[in-house]
């Protein structure tokens, strides 16, 4: 009788014998499974009714066990077991194995019904969230102005620097841009009309009423409101917030309130600074497209506008800022404790103020008209 071998790619398994037996020598475990498979899959269908000596296995594992029980089911013989091996594949084998079931396959048109239920259901839990926490915000602020000695005028202070000294570059930046676009397409569509000398108005008008505080609130949105999440999350990933309870000192106080009225302090601020540099980016365009005279322009915007103008921009800051602060206080607060959490909340945060943001507007626009300013 010849006798034939064959060895796998791994040392730790072997396959020998002849066309009616075979023979497992080594380690039949999760590395090596698959070189045994490959080994013995060619014997077995040149002959799948013969037996196989396990006798010689140093070690087996669930996976070995789970393939030599395979074995057993297609008609193979196994042989030589050892005691050590044999309560494990008896506890293998027993088990009830069943494929699992397919999942069921659900229509395109229920996806996209199951997906809008679930944002509906987000967006009213998101609400509820909101509204919790503002009103546990206002409480906490109320309660500091009532107690000065739980204000933290240094926190306020390092806040006002941070969400106010700090933005004007930027926010003088984009002021004057939107300005020179709102003037640049006016006298283009004015022009026509014989109108240009209108610009003036439209630029004065749309900065103080409405671009002004809107760019400022967007962009402190975006830059302020995600610090806010960011830097409050951080300290919620690294436990210092369970510290600050665990020595008596609440997180609200401590963190929401300072940049609460932070933010409440310079968002007008900015908004008025906002103002101006429009103003100046609509001397610059009406100079240069018009050529009208700064005294002449200013002379102009004096007759364009009058005070409830800048009111009606000047009014709406300190709410917009009041928002940005909560959500994006309230999004820090929600982070479990991962990086990659800090991120999805921080995200959450800018949009979600965002969007507040542009909705709140509207709302003040439609309350504004119909109250006559």
């Amino acid at each position: 009788m010849t006798r034939a071998s064959s060895q796998a790619a791994s040392s730790d398994i072997a396959v020998t014998g002849d066309d009616d037996r075979l023979a497992l020598e080594g380690v039949l475990d999760i590395r090596t499974l698959a070189d045994a498979q490959r080994a013995l899959r060619p014997r077995l269908e040149r002959h799948p009714k013969r037996s196989l000596d396990i006798g010689n296995l140093r070690g087996l594992d669930t996976p070995g066990a789970l393939f030599l029980c395979g074995l057993r089911e297609r008609g193979v013989q196994l042989t030589g077991t050892l005691a050590e091996h044999q309560s494990l594949l008896d506890l293998v084998c027993g088990l009830d194995l069943k494929p699992l079931p397919k999942t069921a396959s659900v229509p395109r048109w229920r996806e996209l019904v199951i997906q809008l239920g679930k944002g509906a259901d987000d967006a009213w839990h998101d609400m509820h969230d909101i509204i919790t926490f503002v009103g546990r915000a206002a409480n906490a602020t109320g309660l500091a102005l009532i107690k000065p000695h739980l204000l933290r005028p240094a926190s306020i202070s390092r806040q006002v620097s941070e969400t106010g000294i700090n933005a004007l570059p930027i926010v003088g930046l984009m002021a004057v841009m939107i300005s020179v676009v709102i003037g640049y397409q006016g006298v283009a569509q004015l022009r026509q009309y014989g109108g240009e000398e209108f610009t003036i108005d439209l630029v004065a008008v749309s900065m103080l009423r409405e671009m002004g505080v809107l760019i400022t609130a967007i962009m402190v949105a975006g830059r302020s409101g995600s610090a806010f999440t960011a830097e409050i999350g951080v300290m919620k990933a690294r436990q210092e917030i369970d510290a600050l309870e665990v020595m008596g000192l609440a997180p609200l106080h401590m963190l929401v309130v300072p940049r609460l009225i932070a933010l409440v302090i310079t968002l007008p601020l900015l908004t008025f600074f906002a103002d101006v540099m429009g103003i100046i980016g609509g001397a610059m365009i009406s100079q240069w497209l018009l050529h009208v005279a700064p005294l002449q322009y200013l002379d102009r915007v004096h007759h364009a506008v009058d005070t409830s103008d800048l009111f009606v921009g000047l009014v709406k800051a300190p709410v917009f800022a009041f928002f940005i602060a909560i959500i994006g206080c309230m999004h820090g607060l929600r982070v479990k404790g991962s990086a990659e959490n800090v991120g999805r909340e921080t995200t959450r945060a800018v949009v979600k103020a965002i969007f507040l943001v542009i909705v709140l507007d509207a709302l003040f626009s439609v309350f504004f008209e119909r109250v006559g300013l």
